[in-house]
């Protein structure tokens, strides 16, 4: 959608913008200098509404990357905690395969209603007959994954399309878990889904009504527009949405956008460079007014993971940092620009740069491939002092010791030097 607002009641910078970006997804500053806690981090999950989940673990599995970028160093068995015996976070396709707090998974039972309604799989008589079975031993037995069952003893091995290996029972739990017949309880060793009945992860799931059409809509656009802090329709009917298609279409977002502007819910403005409407959550009004007095603007240095919320959106990326990710892991090492798997460098709300990270679990050596810094960023002692805190966090967090880190190569090479120095004055 071209043009821009005509009633836009600010005009903001494109750094005003970036800002308040950073500040509602919580990576401007830390918020404390403690060890953070179980309750922290549901904070966190719950403000974010959900945190992607990826199967890929270089550094840690990007949730935890996530979590870790917005409060430092913490016991990741915490979060282990907060699935069991809390019981208070879980996992569904909120935002591809993601985390959410318990409370929230009743926003997503129309999904699973029609998941079950429209499931061709589900239907196949004998597949059912798996599913019943899984849910009987679920039952009985109590929670359950993929790794309590045997596969078939035919000595095959399981072929590259064969997406869920060879147990039917492995489908079969995924399945149940779409259409909500069974929820994610926990996460076992090996980052294995394990999963129960409904009620007893959530007590009277499927008791209460499911949340209709337009109340879900709205529910979903005030969650996002909350997280991302500025938004088009675009980003805001990207946030909460299955592998594919968002959950609240793109012409709903904007006619709810637009209710919401009129309730005073947001405000819209125009950004710089951006030419379609863009909104501002009316909760950060104030905040902008302290930016412009000079106070309170974004501090952090930080490294993202490839999925952070602040940059998961890859058009969202690129039109208000001018920042163009991808993740390289699929291209082929020859063809890579950036290294495997680049965690993009967060400096005081703007996006400088990229580094390629590996980390030695034995010899708790972080070691940076290469980092890059974007075109245009200068180079000062400022930048590479506050890059080299951020090394020293992420190493602290992954159990390694203070100062425990390289960086082999640079782009521009000059870094390379700055870095070393900064590392011997930590």
């Amino acid at each position: 959608m071209g043009g821009t607002v005509a009633s836009a009641e600010y005009q903001l910078t494109r750094e005003e913008a970036q800002s308040l970006a950073v500040i509602a997804t919580g990576l401007d500053r830390r918020p404390f200098r403690r060890k953070p806690t179980a309750p922290d981090l549901l904070e966190v999950i719950r403000k974010l509404g959900s945190v992607q989940l990826d199967t890929i673990s270089v550094i840690s599995r990007s949730h935890e990357t996530v979590l870790w970028s917005r409060l430092g160093p913490y016991d990741p068995a915490l979060i282990q905690s907060l699935y069991d015996p809390g019981l208070t976070i879980t996992e569904y396709l909120a935002h591809a395969a993601a985390i959410i707090p318990s409370e929230s998974l009743h926003l997503f039972k129309g999904y699973m209603d029609t998941a079950r309604q429209q499931g061709e799989w589900s239907r196949e008589p004998q597949n059912r007959q798996v599913m019943d079975r899984v849910l009987e031993r679920i039952t009985v037995e109590g929670p359950s994954g993929s790794h309590h069952f045997d596969r078939p003893d035919d000595g095959r091995r399981a072929q590259q399309w064969e997406w869920y290996g060879l147990k039917p029972e492995r489908r079969a739990l995924d399945r149940l878990w779409v259409q909500g017949e069974i929820v994610l309880r926990r996460r076992d060793r090996g980052f294995s889904r394990v999963f129960d009945l409904p009620d007893r992860v959530i007590p009277g799931f499927w008791d209460t009504a499911i949340v209709t059409g337009d109340d879900r809509d709205r529910i979903f656009v005030r969650k996002a527009m909350s997280a991302l802090g500025i938004g088009t329709s675009r980003w805001v009917s990207d946030y909460f949405r299955t592998g594919g298609p968002g959950f609240v279409r793109l012409a709903r977002t904007r006619q709810l956008l637009a209710e919401m502007e009129t309730s005073d819910e947001v405000v819209p403005v125009e950004v710089a460079g951006i030419d379609e409407p863009v909104w501002l959550d009316s909760a950060l009004v104030e905040r902008l007014e302290m930016l412009r007095l000079g106070r309170m603007r974004p501090a952090l240095t930080t490294l993202l993971s490839p999925f952070d919320n602040l940059i998961w959106n890859r058009d969202r990326a690129l039109q208000l940092w001018n920042f163009h990710y991808r993740l390289e892991c699929y291209t082929p090492e020859p063809k890579r620009l950036y290294g495997y798997y680049s965690l993009p460098i967060l400096h005081r709300g703007r996006v400088v740069g990229r580094l390629d990270p590996s980390f030695n679990r034995k010899t708790g050596i972080l070691t940076v491939k290469a980092l890059h810094l974007e075109p245009g960023v200068r180079i000062t002692s400022s930048l590479v002092n506050a890059i080299a805190g951020a090394l020293d966090d992420l190493v602290l967090f992954l159990g390694g010791e203070y100062g425990s880190w390289v960086v082999r190569h640079a782009n521009p090479p000059a870094t390379v030097p700055m870095l070393a120095a900064a590392h011997d004055r930590l």
